[in-house]
């Protein structure tokens, strides 16, 4: 026992698993953020176009090879499954050249590592019916080595655990098929094939899972805020442009909020910048645990912060906005609620060209907010809704969760 956990222990730290979410995140893609699995997809579909790419030219060009070395009659068999083979592998590169999705980028794999062990059963299905010897033996041969091609190819893939298995049985199913001893004297080289590819399989396997986790920690810290946990600027491009292209096509509506912190500059110049994130850092958790489940929050630079809100109508957002301002962004230093001013933006309503344009009109709302004197929101029409004058409730309850900067002695209230 104590052996078998030394060499769970070891295992987790060769993946960089150190918790039981890193853990789930390798064995299904459930927890896996959109950042991610756009990420994911983007690797998957240019791996398989490239590989894809190449067996369209190398499959049918090896039939020069049949031709050599086996008899006339097979090569005209071999030559259409081969150029089916290849025509397929060409489809599957066409398609690998459209917009990532994560969806198309399995059933693409799934294509590519079928059409080979399919190839190698009816070739071996037709090779069985002639008599080989020499070198035509050694060419027949050769395709028997064509699963053990596809399955090591798996370590190029960022792969979860469930996802490897579920490409890699139909594989060994194909293996085992094939390697089902027709004497007893066969029974050995039967059961060397199929270790053999268990071994490939499990380098595979590791090799994949560690690929995947090692995609996990950088797209990880690329796309989320190190002090607020919030999307970065960068990762929250990528959601608006997909999000704007989902609304577009489907014509679905989409809203956005642009906020930006009342007077934080006075924060970090009058208490210091480690109260100023203490305030920063807090803000983003109201914001975060207000929104609906599938909106999005970004850090968009400073204390400024972008929601994206999928489906919403400029009524709906609205509503989170109402949230927003009832449940407070926590307190200020001095004890006075954090406001923002807040621009609202939306897709069919505004009619924009582009997320770009989307951004713009919402931050020049923002701007007016600002300038028509803060702690309110200005939408469509000129719209507003005010932030209540008084939070002391919400203020009261966060006041037990206010960071450690808080409870320092501070200076004078300053005027929000």
């Amino acid at each position: 026992m104590k052996y078998l956990t030394a060499m769970y222990i070891s295992l987790s730290e060769s993946l960089g698993i150190y918790t039981p979410d890193q853990l789930h995140e390798l064995l299904s893609n459930k927890q896996h953020s959109m950042p991610i699995s756009r990420h994911r997809a983007a690797i998957m579909q240019s791996r398989i176009f490239f590989f894809c790419a190449v067996f369209a030219v190398l499959v049918p060009t090896w039939s020069l090879i049949d031709l050599l070395f086996l008899p006339g009659s097979i090569w005209l068999e071999l030559l259409l499954i081969r150029l089916l083979s290849a025509a397929t592998f060409a489809l599957l590169a066409w398609q690998a050249r459209k917009e990532p999705d994560l969806k198309r980028a399995r059933f693409m794999l799934a294509g590519m590592l079928s059409v080979t062990p399919l190839f190698y059963l009816v070739s071996d299905h037709w090779l069985q019916a002639y008599e080989l010897t020499g070198t035509e033996q050694v060419i027949a041969e050769l395709y028997a080595l064509l699963p053990f091609v596809m399955i090591a190819g798996l370590t190029l893939f960022p792969l979860t655990l469930k996802e490897l298995l579920a490409y890699a049985t139909p594989m060994l199913a194909v293996v085992v098929l094939s390697s089902i001893p027709e004497a007893k004297s066969d029974i050995s080289e039967a059961v060397s094939t199929i270790w053999l590819f268990s071994l490939i399989l499990g380098v595979a396997m590791f090799a994949s899972l560690n690929q995947l986790r090692y995609m996990l920690s950088q797209v990880n810290r690329a796309s989320y805020d190190v002090l607020t946990g919030l999307l970065t600027r960068r990762a929250g491009i990528e959601m608006l442009d997909l999000q704007f292209r989902l609304a577009t096509i489907s014509e679905n509506h989409l809203s956005i909020l642009y906020l930006d912190l009342d007077h934080f500059k006075t924060v970090n110049d009058v208490y210091g910048h480690d109260t100023g994130d203490a305030v920063l850092k807090y803000a983003a958790q109201q914001l975060s645990a207000t929104v609906r489940k599938g909106d999005s929050v970004i850090r968009w630079g400073g204390e400024e912060f972008i929601i994206i809100l999928p489906t919403a109508t400029p009524d709906e957002a609205n509503d989170v906005i109402n949230r927003l301002m009832n449940t407070g962004l926590g307190p200020r230093p001095d004890g006075a609620p954090v406001t923002a001013s807040i621009g609202v933006a939306e897709v069919q309503t505004d009619t924009v060209k582009d997320w770009k344009a989307l951004i713009e009109l919402a931050d020049h709302r923002m701007y007016t907010a600002k300038t028509s004197g803060r702690a309110r929101s200005i939408g469509i029409n000129e719209a507003q809704l005010l932030w209540p004058e008084s939070c002391a409730p919400c203020v009261a309850r966060n006041t037990a969760d206010v960071p450690e900067p808080f409870s320092d002695s501070q200076p004078e209230p300053l005027a929000n």
